[in-house]
């Protein structure tokens, strides 16, 4: 609360008790010269005064900065995938596709990705711009 001299009547933002949430208020008590109590201008209660809290901006968490430093490396890892082979000779993903590792493949969803692993006797690891994928395929 700031250091103005309220009287009854005045308005001032408080905590309703009600409405549960910070919204307009007439002062109707003070004790002392502080306000005591207050009635809503929303929902017309009388109640304590409760001071409105103070708005906190949320710090970016150490889990996001952690996530964006995840997602700069697994771009960066990608790139280096990609520039090792020509793009031009990526074949259009199926799951009926014979794969091998090293192959460029372009996925309808997920893009260019360079197969990393074949497992017996259907699956495939790729890696895309978003990061490893498993994928279904034919494996020879």
């Amino acid at each position: 609360m700031s250091n103005k001299q309220f009287v009854a009547g005045d308005h001032i933002a408080a905590k309703c008790t009600k409405c549960k949430e910070t919204t307009n208020h007439t002062v109707v008590a003070l004790v002392e010269g502080k306000v005591a109590r207050v009635e809503c201008n929303t929902c017309g209660g009388i109640h304590n005064y409760r001071p409105a809290a103070a708005k906190k901006t949320p710090a970016r968490s150490r889990a996001a900065a952690t996530k964006a430093a995840k997602i700069n490396k697994i771009e960066v890892e990608w790139q280096e995938h990609i520039d090792a082979v020509d793009p031009a000779t990526a074949v259009d993903y199926s799951m009926t596709m014979a794969a091998k590792p090293g192959l460029l493949l372009q996925h309808p969803s997920f893009g260019l990705g360079r197969i990393i692993t074949t497992t017996k006797p259907n699956k495939m690891e790729v890696f895309f711009r978003d990061g490893v994928k498993i994928l279904r395929c034919s494996v020879s």
